[in-house]
């Protein structure tokens, strides 16, 4: 066995330390390392991250009273709706017109729910209002008013609906002279909407001030003298 000097040991011991230590970069500090620029990049974002949410906590008292405003607005809106629209609504406006105008209605013909935009319960729910979490729906119901008239009353008929309490628009109006009186017959077509889903009740038409029956809806008017 060929004879080993304390020299050669110690270069063996140091070449072993030295393999060691590189063993040691390798396994472990390289690791230490790829892991350390891994949390640093992460750090990055998470630093920008948590930038973002202080300036949103120091804000905090701002975007509340921002919410607040937006959600009275959304509140201020959803108020000028009904939650339905029945079929005496509809007649109860053409009882109103014949207050103010000399209109004799033939037929008043009014049509089903109608269905215009929905916004969906989830994106309801976002706005944090405690009384909104159902899908609304913006409903749209048409009734088309047959009458006869004179101009004159054509007119106030017109302004009568046009200063209604009802969320509704005039969509169509269209009109026939009869030569041989000087009447008007033709029709008015009238949009009601209303919005479904804000948890609001419908509140009945009160009929104590109009008088029952058909005769006085359908029936003959004494006519303005234009």
């Amino acid at each position: 066995m060929k004879k080993v000097s304390s020299k050669q040991v110690m270069m063996y011991v140091v070449l072993l330390g030295i393999l060691l230590l590189v063993g040691v970069y390798f396994l472990v500090y390289k690791s230490y390392t790829d892991q350390a620029a891994t949390i640093e990049t992460s750090n990055v974002v998470l630093n920008r991250r948590v930038a973002e949410l202080k300036e949103y906590y120091d804000n905090m008292e701002g975007y509340n009273a921002e919410i607040e405003l937006m959600q009275a607005e959304i509140r201020n809106v959803l108020g000028q709706f009904p939650p339905d629209v029945l079929e005496e609504d509809m007649i109860v406006l053409a009882l109103d017109t014949m207050k103010n105008a000399a209109v004799e209605y033939t037929n008043i013909n009014i049509g089903d729910r109608e269905a215009l935009r929905n916004i969906p319960a989830e994106t309801v729910q976002a706005a944090g209002m405690e009384e909104l979490n159902l899908e609304l729906v913006f409903v749209e119901r048409k009734g088309v008013y047959v009458n006869d008239t004179v101009y004159q009353s054509l007119k106030e008929c017109i302004n009568t609906i046009n200063n209604s309490d009802n969320r509704l628009a005039i969509t169509n109006i269209a009109y026939s002279r009869n030569d041989d009186t000087g009447e008007l017959t033709g029709t008015i077509q009238v949009s009601f909407y209303t919005i479904i889903g804000t948890g609001r009740e419908y509140e009945p038409q009160n009929l104590a001030d109009y008088t029952s029956g058909l005769s006085e809806l359908f029936g003959a008017v004494h006519r303005a003298e234009e």
